[in-house]
């Protein structure tokens, strides 16, 4: 009996976690290639598979920063750094590990990031029943989640794995609902992807204004409440808020793009040719263990397949 948990992988978010734990002391092989995080999406997507069994997996990718995002604010993400050489050389392996092991993969559309697709793929997915997962360590995702959407960050370092629902969500962020964050965001700004916020609103009053308002629509409505600079501010930035809202707010409805079960279906993996993916990158550890899940999980024919 399959069962009804789909879990969506922020690729991107767990390479880069590799490739910064081993970032002094990377993983090379004999030709010189930094297999860091290789190895780490690697180890995470066979723990996963071994631990969760999940029936319905699929990992996402960005392909391009022009965005509608950025095409509306040119600032968007606009001091981020290049994406690492190493990162770039580590996707085509990446890429070819999912397939050898039968895992769907999605690409951002023309004018949408990954995080867009991850978005509407859950709240799709959610309308016909599925609990989903989205593997992330990307905060912006706590805006999606719901009773049947949670957030899985995978063990790291020794740290267990954390399940967020909408409980820890309220908790972490001081919010009455995990869909306010997007208000919360959008009022304070996100330095990280350059965000710009209303002027003079920090963590602080944001929160406080939220709780009072419920949404920046109405915060940006009842300014009469406010005086000094800080009215001016806001009542001449009311625009500003208002694109930060569009920013950070995760497109749930990506044109064209559906929930097919069969696409996301875990199916058998091609063992021949994840011995030769591990082979060429010197992964005779990794092989060793990928047979074990092999043994395990397959060839027993384990109930959940």
């Amino acid at each position: 009996m399959k069962n009804k948990k789909l879990f969506l992988i922020d690729t991107y978010t767990i390479l880069y976690q590799g490739y910064y734990a081993y970032i002094k002391n990377p993983l090379l092989t004999s030709r010189g290639i930094n297999t860091s995080p290789i190895i780490h999406f690697t180890y995470f997507l066979i723990n996963t598979l071994n631990e969760e069994k999940p029936s319905y997996m699929a990992a996402f990718f960005d392909t391009s920063r022009n965005t509608f995002r950025k095409k509306e604010y040119p600032k968007y993400k606009a001091h981020r750094k290049k994406t690492p050489r190493d990162i770039s050389i580590a996707m085509p392996y990446v890429i070819n590990i999912l397939k050898s092991f039968r895992i769907s993969s999605f690409y951002a559309k023309d004018g949408y990031e990954a995080d867009d697709l991850i978005g509407t793929i859950a709240k799709k997915a959610e309308k016909k029943g599925y609990i989903i997962y989205i593997i992330t360590l990307d905060k912006d995702f706590s805006q999606l989640v719901t009773k049947n959407i949670q957030i899985y960050r995978p063990p790291f370092k020794g740290n267990p794995k954390k399940i967020l629902g909408i409980e820890e969500i309220k908790e972490k962020f001081g919010v009455i609902e995990p869909k306010q964050l997007i208000d919360l965001w959008s009022m304070m700004g996100d330095s990280s992807d350059n965000i710009p916020g209303l002027p003079g609103i920090g963590e602080k009053y944001a929160r406080k204004f939220i709780q009072k308002y419920g949404s920046i629509e109405n915060f940006l409505n009842s300014t009469h409440d406010l005086s000094g600079k800080i009215k001016k501010n806001i009542e001449k930035n009311k625009e500003l808020g208002l694109l930060s809202k569009r920013l950070v707010t995760i497109v749930t409805n990506v044109p064209f793009f559906y929930f097919q079960e069969e696409k996301f279906y875990v199916k058998q993996p091609n063992w021949d040719s994840i011995k030769k993916i591990f082979c060429e990158l010197e992964f005779q550890r990794l092989l060793k263990k990928t047979y074990e899940y092999k043994r395990k999980e397959w060839d027993k024919n384990s109930s959940h397949f």
